[in-house]
């Protein structure tokens, strides 16, 4: 008996000494071209950064961009539309919001749930982001998102998805109009085929156009012709 007396005690004690939350920081850098045409810059091209503390309900999801010349994201303008950038989650979201912060170039079109198209990489993305052709996002843009979450965080909810892939985005006009798809992680499937390169292509004019080419120069021979038939 004397010996349980202070083990206890001892118990006693740490059930009322406070517990302190841990930081949960997570970065993710899509840095790996899967399909398509190289973006212009340097790599990671685009990065998103969530904060957190384990046993909260919130954290802030902070998304960057450092895309070069005309390279943007858009997406999702419609219910059938591909994503523009897009996450997989272990941890359903209740709420997602702009954080107010000067700026941001936050997006209405946002989607968490499941099951968003990705082109090649499918639909294996639960959180969604996609940009309207007016406000596209593009080279130096930040947006900053408070998320809430149905329960309390033990660690951070971004994680890859059945394929290894942490994050996917649509890459738009890489050097004129090409494109590609990048992602984060170490999935499978990448087959990236490097940089964009345009091809002008020499228009051809129409058979009318043409006859009407070869009628002139004939009757500018026969002309030629009478001229020295005459002189």
């Amino acid at each position: 008996m004397k010996k349980l007396i202070p083990m206890l005690w001892l118990a006693l004690v740490a059930a009322s000494l406070p517990t302190y939350a841990t930081t949960i920081s997570t970065s993710i850098g899509l840095d790996t071209v899967f399909t398509g045409n190289t973006p212009d810059g340097s790599s990671p091209w685009l990065v998103a950064t969530f904060t957190s503390n384990t046993g909260s309900h919130t954290g802030k999801l902070t998304l960057t961009s450092a895309l070069d010349d005309a390279d943007f994201l858009q997406g999702l303008e419609n219910s059938h539309a591909t994503l523009g950038w897009g996450f997989f989650l272990n941890t359903r979201i209740s709420s997602i919001t702009c954080a107010s912060s000067p700026g941001n170039n936050c997006t209405t079109n946002v989607l968490s749930g499941g099951g968003y198209n990705a082109g090649p990489l499918g639909k294996s993305w639960n959180l969604a982001f996609g940009w309207p052709v007016g406000s596209r996002f593009d080279g130096g843009d930040t947006a900053v998102y408070d998320i809430t979450f149905g329960s309390g965080l033990t660690s951070s909810p971004f994680v890859a998805n059945a394929d290894g892939w942490l994050s996917v985005a649509h890459v738009q006009g890489i050097t004129g109009e090409c494109s590609g798809w990048i992602v984060a992680g170490n999935g499978k499937g990448a087959d990236g085929d490097g940089p964009c390169t345009s091809t002008h292509v020499t228009d051809i004019p129409e058979p009318a156009v043409l006859g009407m080419f070869g009628l002139g120069a004939l009757l500018i021979g026969l002309f030629a012709g009478m001229r020295r038939r005459m002189s």
